[in-house]
């Protein structure tokens, strides 16, 4: 019964199928084959594969590879209608193990290059979307100041837009200098929360015995010296608003796990109280220790940290970030200027040595080496190299800062040819002796000290 009803069977079928013989002679094809590549059956039947071929009915063939390997073959096909099909060859054997016929299928590719191609198109410009909302968001922090020229710090605020909105606890981890504090600010003025309070608690300013009363508060007399009225904690206070806790890793170890029930519950106990306040209060966090090595060393609780660590931040050092370091310079001299009425400049030699600069206490350690720099060379319209401090003018280029710090090869070598090359200008004056200590030739000299922004009359050691 069954084999007089294949026929049909296989004229009911969305995909395309056709029959080869071992010639390879094209013996049938069913209708969806007819529409997939434009043809007609009458056509085509009885003629082999390589004639089919010539006429251009499809770019590449499968019965001969399914022939030659007597295994089944999947191919990609261009056909006649202009249409792109993945076509399946599978061999059937005779008694003797010989291939007799190739049996192909065919599914129609064409749509779903099309939807691929929407689906890419789409992503682009979803990328492209939110490319544009970060700059547009960055433009929108002219308050906070914030300079994310570099790609490190353009993920940090990718990830600062993106968890402002949600209550999740953040984490921010960096060397000191880096605007972790900063960064906080910005958490909260995104998020709902922006209407109410931010409040910051530096937890290694203050002693341990304290630092318990400070953030959950007290009870009038709970312990001596206490105030008679008792006093709200920071994390009472800061209701429905952010807490940023900085120096989270000083957090006494006896006092952590009251932290943790805090972040769970949401509940807390004053010192010397016995009842249970509820607050509403996000949590941001910040650190310059490894606080998994601590947890290690048993200094700070596994189970806190892992509560703590549900959005890790790292901030980049300004090394890292070297790309923001020319308008971080033009904002602060800006501010500067501002502040006091003026209109200073930085020099290129001033640039120069900024720019090589190793700076281990980052963003906060340039804006005070600018602020310096401002002071001592009040009654003039420059700020040159004379100005600043002498670990700047003086910078050697240790191993350490070349082997340490994310630099390309390119740009560590332009620091120790700018090393070298200062310290040849202050122990001469002319290019020729400068290139003969050096070994290099005077147009090499020359070139060299264009570059550096360097004249040996202007150094001095």
């Amino acid at each position: 019964m069954f084999e007089k009803q294949w026929p049909s069977v296989l004229e009911a079928m969305t995909d395309g199928v056709w029959v080869c013989d071992a010639t390879p002679k094209l013996l049938w094809i069913n209708s969806a084959c007819e529409e997939l590549n434009d043809i007609r059956r009458e056509d085509v039947c009885g003629k082999t594969v390589q004639e089919l071929f010539g006429q251009g009915n499809f770019d590449n063939d499968v019965t001969h590879e399914v022939l030659r390997t007597k295994k089944p073959v999947a191919i990609i096909q261009k056909v006649k209608s202009g249409r792109v099909l993945l076509v399946n060859g599978v061999p059937v054997f005779d008694e003797s193990g010989e291939v007799s016929l190739v049996v192909g299928s065919e599914r129609d590719l064409t749509e779903l290059n099309l939807l691929r191609g929407e689906l890419e198109k789409k992503q682009q410009l979803h990328s492209r979307i939110h490319t544009e909302l970060l700059a547009m968001k960055l433009r929108d922090l002219k308050t906070q100041e914030i300079i994310a020229v570099s790609d490190a710090m353009k993920q940090v605020m990718d990830t600062v837009f993106r968890v402002a909105d949600f209550d999740t606890t953040v984490l921010l981890n960096g060397p000191s200098g880096s605007g972790k504090s900063m960064i906080a600010r910005v958490i909260h003025d995104g998020s709902p929360r922006r209407e109410k309070s931010f409040l910051s608690l530096n937890c290694g300013a203050i002693p341990p015995t304290l630092l318990e009363a400070e953030l959950f508060g007290y009870v009038g007399g709970a312990f001596t010296g206490a105030l008679e009225k008792g006093k709200t904690g920071l994390i009472e206070a800061a209701h429905e608003g952010t807490l940023f806790l900085d120096e989270i890793d000083a957090f006494p170890l006896e006092a952590q796990v009251k932290l943790l029930t805090f972040l769970d519950t949401k509940g807390f106990i004053a010192v010397g109280d016995r009842r249970v306040r509820q607050v509403d209060v996000r949590l941001v966090v910040a650190t310059n220790k490894d606080l998994r090595a601590l947890v290690d060393e048993g200094k700070f609780r596994e189970d806190l940290w892992f509560r703590l660590n549900i959005v890790p931040l790292r901030m980049p050092s300004l090394t890292e970030r070297r790309e923001d370091l020319p308008q971080l310079v033009q904002q602060f001299v800006g501010r500067l200027n501002d502040r006091h009425g003026s209109s200073r400049r930085l020099d290129s030699e001033a640039v120069n040595l900024l720019g090589r600069y190793a700076f281990p206490g980052n963003v906060r350690e340039l804006e005070n080496i600018l602020e310096r720099a401002f002071v001592l060379s009040a009654g003039s319209d420059v700020i040159a190299a004379q100005h600043l401090p002498e670990e700047v003018l003086n910078q050697t280029v240790p191993v350490r800062h070349v082997a340490d710090t994310p630099l390309t090869l390119q740009a560590a070598l332009a620091e120790v040819e700018y090393h070298y090359l200062k310290k040849s200008c202050a122990r001469h004056h002319r290019q020729v002796d400068i290139a003969a200590d050096l070994g290099v030739s005077q147009p090499t000299v020359q070139r060299l000290l264009k570059r550096h922004g360097l004249t040996p009359s202007s150094i001095h050691l």
